[in-house]
């Protein structure tokens, strides 16, 4: 009886032998025995230190020798075929035979086991030091500032340090849309919209987007030893400044977590319920959202008051009163040096260095120290950000010279405009940095509550002025 084969290549990132030409070798040999190749398993992109579980062709292969749809594995050599000594267990347990271009081994008997155990082992053994191998010279790449060997980033050639012109401007225009307030599923619309070339994808994606704005390779950095560098390896496509920007804008953890459109409303989200203390967000009009019995308020009654709060404090805040804090450069560095260490860890459960246990205490440990970092880099984005748009202003509307009270109105009015004619993010910003918002229950406009958190001075005038005519109504 004729017997039936079934072909298994892989193909890693070495690209040392193609699949096509695998399969050809193999279905050669099948042929000269007189065998059926019934089908062929093909793991594409699969290097030898990756696990090959459900939804892999190793794992569809296995299925197919319990169901006997074959008789015999063929491979091209043993080390495409077994990782270790637990895919030769599993091929035992699975009752077929094994098949290599340099010979047949039978798995069934004592005698071919030994050897299969053997090439097996001598498999993992060149494994584990071809691995050594290229984290040491990985290793020693880093430290220099050097890119290591890897998929070709888009932007740049093989090298990864030499930028493609054709890919760089598209690079420049997503860091310059970022900056100005776009979205990133904006962006990736356009983007693929106008079918511009993405190398890798068919149509750009925010998360792609956002990956490109996170890589520190494009402003001609790297990291040595978690240490934010400079690389004289790398041809920067951005300047450093405008890569700290939008990493910063990006790193705002409410942006990234919320989906869908953007906020629509001044106040949704930075208003506060005097209540609880809760945030209300608008569904025709203002509530709570921790209880929609507590407040509610319609927009009329509240937008315009808290403009014209923002309208006194950026008349009358005092210069510099908004502090920029700690280095951000210094925190984004943290947070890669986080998402490194977060990516070693995997890598070493995946190879079976790291205890599944002792993984999940590290993981753990490195989340909450990036939600510890991303909390200060929120409020060091909000700081830097507010501190400009607040220095623009000031500068637009006074000059060089001293506050005139008497100009006061006049410029008050230029303010508001000046104002309106900010991006509702700005906007949103400002009130951000500026006030205090809370609303109490009750109705009309005398239960909104500002408080002044740069222009503090205007705080004692705007309650002593309330209060008299909250008591009048009354």
């Amino acid at each position: 009886m004729t017997k039936r084969a079934a072909i298994y290549v892989r193909q890693s990132l070495d690209r040392e032998e193609g699949i096509d030409r695998q399969i050809a070798r193999c279905t050669e040999m099948a042929e000269r025995r007189g065998w059926t190749v019934v089908r062929a398993y093909r793991d594409n992109d699969v290097s030898a230190t990756k696990p090959r579980g459900p939804g892999t062709a190793w794992a569809e292969m296995l299925s197919g020798a319990a169901s006997r749809d074959f008789d015999v594995v063929i491979s091209v050599d043993m080390d495409r075929l077994l990782r270790g000594i637990r895919d030769l267990l599993t091929l035992i347990d699975a009752g077929v035979a094994v098949m290599t271009i340099d010979g047949e081994i039978d798995i069934l008997t004592a005698d071919g086991q030994l050897r299969a155990t053997m090439m097996a082992g001598m498999a993992r053994f060149e494994t584990a030091r071809k691995s050594e191998r290229q984290k040491r010279a990985n290793e020693s790449r880093r430290a220099q500032g050097r890119p290591t060997p890897g998929k070709r980033r888009f932007g740049y050639e093989t090298d990864g340090c030499t930028p493609v012109e054709e890919e760089a401007v598209t690079v420049r225009e997503i860091f310059e849309r970022v900056e100005k307030g776009h979205s990133l599923r904006g962006i990736a619309l356009d983007l693929t919209d106008r079918a511009v070339p993405s190398a890798t994808m068919k149509s750009w994606t925010p998360g792609r987007l956002r990956d490109i704005c996170n890589r520190v390779h494009y402003a001609g950095h790297t990291l040595v030893e978690g240490v934010l560098t400079e690389s004289t390896w790398i041809k920067p496509i951005v300047t450093s400044e405008q890569a700290e920007r939008v990493r910063t804008i990006l790193a705002d953890p409410g942006r990234r977590t919320t989906p869908g459109p953007g906020t629509k409303h001044l106040l949704s989200g930075l208003a506060h319920c005097d209540l609880c203390g809760g945030k209300l967000f608008y569904s025709r009009s203002y509530i709570c959202k921790a209880d929609t019995s507590h407040v509610q308020i319609g927009k009329k009654f509240i937008d315009q008051q808290v403009i014209d709060a923002c309208v006194r404090a950026l008349l009358f805040a005092p210069v510099g009163s908004v502090e920029t804090g700690e280095s951000l450069a210094s925190l984004l560095a943290e947070l890669d040096a986080n998402h490194a260490l977060v990516s070693d860890a995997y890598a070493e459960k995946d190879e079976g260095l790291l205890p599944p246990a002792v993984a999940r205490v590290r993981l753990l440990k490195l989340r909450d120290d990036r939600e510890g970092i991303e909390a200060r880099i929120e409020a060091q984005r909000a700081a830097q950000a507010s501190s400009g748009i607040l220095g623009q202003l000031r500068a637009e509307l006074w000059g060089r010279g001293r506050v005139n009270l008497d100009r006061a109105v006049e410029v008050g009015a230029q303010v508001e405009e000046r104002f309106h004619g900010l991006s509702l993010d700005e906007q949103r910003e400002l009130v951000r940095t500026l006030l205090d918002v809370r609303v109490a229950k009750g109705r009309g406009a005398d239960r909104v509550k500002i408080r002044h958190l740069v222009a503090t001075s205007l705080d004692e005038e705007d309650w002593s002025l309330v209060e008299p005519q909250a008591s009048t109504s009354s």
